[in-house]
């Protein structure tokens, strides 16, 4: 069980790179800041165990984890879609404009892909997180990184062949 004295901690340490996490996938919206506060709320409830000794990156990675999901899980009721002006800035050199690109084709994927492929998308196209990094949070391999999103490319092709004709 999770001493409730930890708790305030790592909400601490890890509530600003969550919410921009979510900032990053849905805007600025209320949405992102529900979301990100779900996700502690699921942490506290059926998350790692959290003591003192808990690995930073364990933490991390349960909460991009469940933040990517409930994010896929609001894009797919809502459908929304996020301007340039909305984003915040991103981590690993990937630029805003490339981040909307990417979100708005995952919106528009969204009722074509399997979850896993959305995942690694988010992750690594919205996110900008690295193969290793994404392997480590779906708790794959890097090779099924790399699949995942090549599919992921894939329908985008043929998405944007279809609506280019």
């Amino acid at each position: 069980m999770t001493n409730p004295s930890d708790f305030p901690d790592v909400y601490r340490r890890f509530i600003a790179p969550i919410r921009a996490k979510c900032q990053r996938t849905l805007g600025r919206t209320d949405a992102a800041e529900d979301i990100a506060q779900e996700a502690f709320v699921r942490l506290w409830q059926s998350g790692p165990r959290i003591t003192k000794e808990t690995e930073t990156r364990t933490i991390m990675s349960w909460l991009y984890l469940t933040t990517t999901r409930l994010a896929i899980d609001h894009l797919r009721m809502k459908r929304r879609h996020v301007s340039e002006d909305e984003l915040v800035a991103l981590p690993g050199g990937v630029s805003a404009q490339e981040a909307l690109t990417a979100r708005s084709h995952i919106v528009a994927l969204i009722a074509r892909v399997e979850r896993d492929e959305l995942e690694a998308a988010l992750l690594v196209r919205v996110d900008g997180l690295t193969h290793p990094e994404a392997a480590t949070i779906l708790n794959v391999s890097e090779r099924t990184v790399r699949r995942l999103l090549e599919r992921f490319d894939e329908q985008s092709a043929s998405l944007r062949k279809e609506h280019s004709s």
